[in-house]
């Protein structure tokens, strides 16, 4: 019986993947259909690389998935709705934004003392890291367009020369062209409507991957959440990775870790290593996203995942600069623990409460 539901669940999975690809396939199919007078909206509305870096934030925050987000923005860039200089801020705002579901999970322990102080300086330690890549590699993309530069050249070396025209030929491609065009049939050829249902299926098949994944995955690797994984910074890299593209979310694999802080099994700085491959893991949804659409949408993921390989190359290996996420992690906990609206305050601003002012005085 319990064979039969694990084989039940691999087939949902490999369903909803389907559904999932459906789904971006139809998003940029519709985006395509509204023409060039939509793409200049969210040019303009995206124009500012600040805005759009904010634009990130507030989007993953209100999906509570950088993958969802990455996927979208992928999209727009296979439609040219949205150029790689516009999709890079936001890809970055995308990476601070995913922190907040483990911060979340670290409120529950509000009550806890000690326990408290453990979780929310393994949630926080994982916001700080991600702020402090792109307060470094954000004016260096606004002044160099590095990452912009290295995706493209990355691109063209692998597929020639670039163009929204271009698509990826497979039956991959096909079968998810024939389920985008059921939806689109279900819309009755409005683009509005057809862009509605295809993010909504998108987001509801990623949100159902990831439940069966974690169903499958996180039952049989929770007996071996122990020191075991965790003995050095590398094998706790190298898990996050693994982990994060099995259950397709940075989100889960590390909030999963912040119930093991509390109880004090996992130090902080064994978790934070982990928190960065999460980091890397997560950038493979857009990765498979893109492989429906075309390389333009393939070089926007590209620098998703330069963007946290130069992040962690950067600042982990120079010990001063890897102490500094820790340290304002416990220093901010410490003080949490004091004052039990500091956590709140913290994510209402973070979160909400600046990415608005922000978006709203850009726009």
């Amino acid at each position: 019986m319990k064979n039969q539901l694990t084989f039940l669940k691999i087939l949902g999975v490999f369903l909803c993947l389907y559904l999932f690809l459906v789904g971006i396939g139809g998003l940029s199919s519709g985006i395509k259909g509204l023409g060039g007078g939509f793409a200049k909206t969210v040019l303009s509305t995206t124009s500012n690389p600040f805005t759009a870096l904010f634009i990130g934030i507030l989007c993953t925050t209100l999906f509570q998935s950088s993958s969802t987000t990455t996927s979208l923005i992928v999209t727009m860039a296979s439609t040219g709705a949205l150029t790689i200089g516009g999709a890079v801020p936001m890809i970055m705002g995308a990476n601070i934004g995913t922190t907040v579901t483990n911060t979340l999970v670290s409120i529950g322990y509000i009550g806890k003392g000690n326990e408290f102080r453990r979780a929310f300086a393994a949630s926080t330690v994982h916001d700080f890291f991600n702020i402090m890549s792109v307060m470094i590699l954000f004016p260096l993309e606004l002044m160099f367009g590095f990452l912009e530069k290295l995706s493209l050249g990355l691109g063209t070396m692998l597929f020639g020369v670039l163009s929204t025209d271009q698509a990826f030929k497979s039956p991959i491609k096909k079968a998810v062209k024939w389920g985008s065009k059921k939806i689109e049939y279900i819309s009755f050829d409005n683009d509005i409507v057809y862009i509605i249902l295809s993010v909504l299926l998108t987001f509801l098949m990623l949100f159902s991957i990831v439940k069966l994944l974690r169903s499958l995955v996180l039952e049989k690797v929770e007996a071996f959440f122990d020191k075991f994984l965790f003995r050095n910074a590398i094998s706790a890299m190298i898990f996050g990775i693994i982990l994060t593209i099995m259950v397709q979310s940075s989100s889960i694999t590390t909030s999963t870790i912040v119930p093991l802080a509390g109880a004090g099994v996992l130090t902080l700085r064994q978790i934070f290593p982990f928190t960065l491959g999460a980091n890397i893991g997560t950038t493979v949804t857009a990765l498979v996203a893109s492989l429906t659409l075309n390389p333009i949408a393939m070089v926007a993921s590209f620098s998703h995942l330069f963007f946290n390989i130069f992040g962690i190359a950067l600042i982990y290996p120079i010990k001063i600069l890897r102490e500094i996420p820790i340290k304002l992690a416990e220093s901010m906990a410490d003080q949490s623990v004091n004052n039990k609206f500091i956590p709140l305050i913290y994510l209402a601003i973070l979160f909400i409460g600046l990415p608005l002012i922000i978006i709203f005085m850009g726009g």
